[in-house]
């Protein structure tokens, strides 16, 4: 991964403003933003239960138009109202202060974007996806599993006022994922889609080994 004196300026400034307790509860209110979207405990989830897999690409879906709102408690029309299968590389991940495992995911083309795999132990109330979420973070572990544990231990505290941010962990692995689309709003994640779109939460997650031979897609640095 490349960066830059801005970026590195950038990830710096944010690493600080961590250190206290005011950043610290910041992160933790702006973590949990529409918590019940992302965790599929907001009632549109209901609907999405057995719904078949719509194919998508990461192109596509760095292309779709961002809702002028975003609810904090349902689910907005179109992309959000669907569950998605991606085809992509995992280029890294990490186990973020929230509980998730935040992975980048990518294409050929240089598009990327983000897949979260959330806590079980820290759904939302209510969770219409606990036993696929929870089986897909099972496979996550299986696959990465000391990795994981080495990413998680690197975080604790969590939303302490020594708050961390964790480093991505390069991988390269062809991945079919399934997940419900999400709007987040770009604030420097590693990975982030122009649009801000993720596959949120992961509900299923097959490994398929190295991608096809070629220069694999590089996740770009954080963006401000």
């Amino acid at each position: 991964m490349t960066t830059d004196p801005i970026h590195e300026y950038l990830a710096t400034a944010k690493q600080a403003s961590l250190q206290t307790a005011a950043g610290a509860e910041a992160l933790q209110r702006a973590v949990h933003q529409r918590w019940s979207v992302k965790t599929g405990a907001d009632p549109g989830a209901a609907n999405l239960v057995g719904q078949a897999p719509v194919a998508g690409t990461i192109g596509d879906m760095v292309a779709l138009a961002v809702p002028a709102f975003l609810p904090p408690d349902a689910r907005t029309p179109g992309a959000e109202e669907t569950v998605w299968e991606l085809n992509a590389t995992l280029t890294g991940y990490k186990h973020e202060a929230d509980g998730d495992y935040h992975l980048v995911i990518a294409d050929g083309q240089g598009n990327t974007m983000i897949a979260e795999i959330p806590d079980p132990a820290a759904l939302a109330p209510g969770s219409f996806f606990t036993e696929p979420i929870t089986a897909a973070r099972q496979a996550f572990d299986n696959q990465f599993g000391l990795q994981a544990a080495a990413a998680a231990a690197a975080v604790a505290p969590q939303f302490g006022a020594a708050a961390t941010v964790p480093a991505l962990i390069p991988a390269s692995e062809s991945v079919t994922l399934q997940g419900l689309g999400f709007f987040d709003f770009a604030h420097g994640q590693d990975g982030v889609a122009p649009n801000a779109i993720e596959l949120h939460p992961v509900i299923s997650i097959e490994f398929h080994g190295p991608p096809p031979a070629g220069p694999p897609p590089v996740a770009p640095p954080p963006q401000a």
